[in-house]
């Protein structure tokens, strides 16, 4: 073979795996955008939030990002804060009653005190 039909054949194949690895750089973004379309909203379903990590983890893989670490950030506190919810939500409500302050002494003036201080403190 001449030299120019080997720098020729270099040439395509260089310029075949550019074109190739510009194809897989569009979809890759295409990928993205339509990820943060479908998962991007703060309200996001918690039975979607799994599937939406696990798509942002596989674009991740071969096409790390600023948003994409931005998103499964959000992702991840969302499904924290619904599950928190959740537990929340399960259990029973708790009552707390704070001391009710003693009443004033007789002759005026003083400061009021808790019952329960009052009640141990030595006069």
């Amino acid at each position: 073979m001449t030299r120019i039909a080997k720098w020729s054949l270099a040439a395509m194949a260089l310029g075949a795996m550019a074109f190739a690895g510009g194809a897989r750089a569009a979809d890759e973004d295409s990928d993205l955008k339509a990820l943060l379309a479908d998962c991007g909203s703060a309200n996001i379903e918690r039975s979607d939030i799994d599937s939406c990590l696990e798509r942002a983890r596989d674009i991740s893989e071969n096409a790390p990002s600023a948003q994409l670490q931005t998103l499964t950030a959000r992702l991840e506190r969302r499904a924290e804060a619904l599950d928190d919810a959740e537990q929340d939500k399960d259990k029973p409500a708790q009552t707390q009653v704070a001391d009710t302050p003693a009443p004033a002494p007789a002759g005026g003036g003083g400061s009021t005190v808790g019952a329960s201080v009052a009640a141990a403190a030595p006069h």
